[in-house]
């Protein structure tokens, strides 16, 4: 308690004193009445519009702008600003000349006198950073800025923390009649901060719901991990043409959103998610952005499908070629209350539409619970593509290929490939690996045939043992012993 009360001291210690000369009478009592901080600021503001001597009557209002950084007070953005308006002969709307940061004025009391920057921003200057970063940059300061524009007229604005609401607030300050010029300069600055953030979207990999180290896993996938038959993986990568110009034209002229939704189904062990993370890996090497989405955990206020619809809506501002990948898709669309707006974004009735071409990719183990509404309508799912178990003995033999790696060998690992059939892609990695630590039990560097098909039917077996219904299920009560010689 003693820290508590000294931490608050300390605190309004350390804020800048308030003029509290207003007077309110009420009969023969005086009260004292505390000035707001925006009344300084604004007071403020017109005692340096009078000592800059600009001109006219200042138009003071707060910025409609408010935004986790303030754009217009970001030097960064300023800068750039003034760059881009050197590089035009004409002069347009809103273009700006110069900026200068001010010191704060004596009436301000303090106001946003230290230039204190409130946090470290992502690179893209959407989110705060967080530890292990790379290329944060610093947010907005709290300044007093005066702007000059290029046919002369001048503003000014102030950004500050205010403590008497507990939150940021910027307030402008223009020549009256230039509101029009104001608001095109705001739009400027905003164009060129989505700019930037568009530009560190190329090859990035967002995790929505999960943890951001599945990024990493996901970039280090590869198209050579996929072990899939020719037909299949020519029919998923046809599903990238969504992102060719003329295909993105085509979808433009019949005015419908450029958005492919492709369903890959098969029970599991199949290869869904490995497919999945290959073509991440891959879209984000073309400099494409990748959005994989993983359901909320219990208790968040949202739901998978809002999820979902935040990375359709993250894509279609990137205006760049996205790639969204989704698992268990069931589980996003299966909520009663999502229901109908599911079914207007796949209709195309409510579905961001991104001009550079969405692409979303999802699998299902359990297609059959998605409703029929969502899985057999033309057009609310495009294309569903079945990755089967490996039916054919040169599939089976690559799979043997590529999970024993340097200790394959055709003449005695091959004839086992026929033995092996009817199975997903899974089983093959589990039986190599099995296989392997076998060999390595018996002192063994080489793995022979033998192990793979020992290792086949010892998972065969203990597959089959768990599925038994009654192995594990407990004795019903009458069929037990007694207790003290006595019968149930």
């Amino acid at each position: 308690m003693e820290n508590t009360e000294q931490l608050l001291s300390i605190e309004q210690e350390s804020l800048p004193a308030l003029d509290t000369e207003s007077k309110s009478v009420n009969g023969r009592i005086t009260r004292h009445m505390p000035t707001q901080r925006r009344e300084i600021a604004v007071q403020a503001l017109k005692d340096l519009w009078q000592e800059l001597k600009l001109e006219g009557q200042p138009l003071i209002f707060v910025s409609p702008m408010q935004r986790r950084t303030q754009l217009e007070h970001h030097p960064l953005l300023l800068d750039q600003l003034v760059t881009n308006g050197k590089q035009h002969k004409k002069s347009f709307p809103g273009q700006l000349e110069c900026w200068d940061l001010l010191s704060a004025p004596e009436s301000a009391q303090g106001i946003a006198a230290a230039g204190e920057v409130g946090t470290l921003l992502k690179a893209d200057m959407l989110g705060h950073a967080d530890i292990g970063d790379h290329g944060a940059i610093p947010a907005a300061p709290y300044s007093w800025l005066c702007y000059t524009f290029k046919n002369g007229w001048k503003a000014l604005s102030v950004y500050y923390y205010d403590y008497d609401n507990n939150d940021t607030l910027t307030l402008s300050a223009i020549p009256n009649g230039r509101q029009d010029e104001w608001l095109a300069f705001l739009k400027l600055i905003d164009e060129l901060h989505d700019s930037t953030w568009r530009n560190t979207r190329r090859g990035y990999i967002e995790i929505i719901g999960g943890n951001d180290e599945l990024a990493d896993v996901i970039r280090k996938a590869s198209l050579d991990d996929v072990i899939l038959n020719t037909e299949t993986l020519e029919h998923v990568a046809a599903q990238r043409r969504i992102f060719d110009q003329d295909m993105l034209k085509h979808y433009a002229s019949l005015q419908v959103p450029r958005l492919r939704k492709v369903l890959l189904i098969g029970s599991a062990g199949t290869g869904k998610t490995t497919l999945l993370k290959a073509e991440g890996a891959y879209h984000a090497k073309q400099g494409g952005f990748v959005c994989y989405v993983c359901p909320p955990l219990s208790g968040r206020n949202t739901s998978a499908w809002q999820q979902l619809t935040n990375a359709l809506h993250m894509a279609a501002e990137s205006h760049i070629p996205s790639l969204i990948l989704v698992e268990d898709f069931e589980l996003f669309v299966s909520s009663a209350p999502d229901l109908q707006s599911v079914l207007n974004t796949l209709d195309g009735i409510a579905t961001p539409d991104n001009p550079a071409g969405t692409l979303l990719l999802a699998s299902s183990n359990d297609p059959e619970k998605i409703d029929q509404r969502i899985r057999d309508r033309p057009g609310r799912i495009d294309a569903i593509i079945e990755l089967g178990l490996v039916e054919d003995t040169e599939l089976a033999i690559r799979f043997l290929q590529h999970f024993l790696g340097p200790a394959y060998r055709e003449e005695e690992h091959a004839p086992v490939a026929p033995q092996l059939l009817k199975q997903p892609g899974s089983h093959f990695r589990e039986v190599c690996i099995a296989a392997t630590m076998r060999a390595l039990e018996q002192d063994r560097t080489e793995v022979s045939s033998e192990d793979l098909l020992w290792a086949h039917e010892t998972i065969l077996t203990g597959q089959a043992i768990a599925a038994e219904p009654d192995r594990y299920t407990p004795t019903p009560i009458h069929k037990r012993a007694g207790y003290f010689g006595r019968k149930h």
